[in-house]
């Protein structure tokens, strides 16, 4: 089994937390609905503490080296994790922005990226060693936190 360097997987973390800040925060400036304007400021403001977090646990986790066979294809792999999470790519933050018409639309494209950012960390939790886990797994349980949040702010407007 292939392990991840904790600091990468950090390093990915970070990446996908800021993009999520300025996703929310765009969202937040473009909304009319105070209710959703409110969870988004909110949920920027959450993606800002998460990268303060990682950023602090990156030098803990920094200079992990994984046991590997093919360094090639373990950067392909780790790169390809990252590239399935929209939030990791600044274009395409920018993309999903054009396509809010609405609301809904806003909502929706939300718990998209809520649900991409779990799956992301659910599989790399796998990849990290036993001490760095606790830390994927209090991002997981944010993240799902999030999405609860988002999930009830659509319950409530059907």
């Amino acid at each position: 089994m292939l392990f991840f360097s904790g600091g990468e997987i950090i390093e990915v973390a970070v990446q996908i937390e800021r993009n999520g800040l300025a996703f929310y925060r765009s969202l937040a400036s473009s909304t009319e609905h105070e209710d959703v304007k409110n969870l988004f400021n909110h949920l920027a403001d959450e993606e800002e503490k998460h990268i303060t977090k990682f950023q602090s646990l990156y030098k803990s986790f920094k200079d992990y080296k994984p046991t590997i066979r093919d360094e090639e294809e373990y950067y392909d792999y780790i790169r390809m994790l990252a590239e399935m999470n929209v939030f990791t790519k600044k274009e395409g933050i920018n993309e999903a922005l054009n396509k809010v018409k609405d609301r809904k639309d806003a909502l929706d494209m939300a718990i998209g990226f809520e649900k991409e950012s779990i799956i992301f960390f659910v599989e790399i939790k796998g990849l990290v060693l036993e001490p760095q886990r606790n830390a994927i797994e209090e991002l997981v349980h944010q993240e799902q936190e999030h999405l609860r949040k988002l999930l009830l702010l659509t319950r409530d407007k059907k």
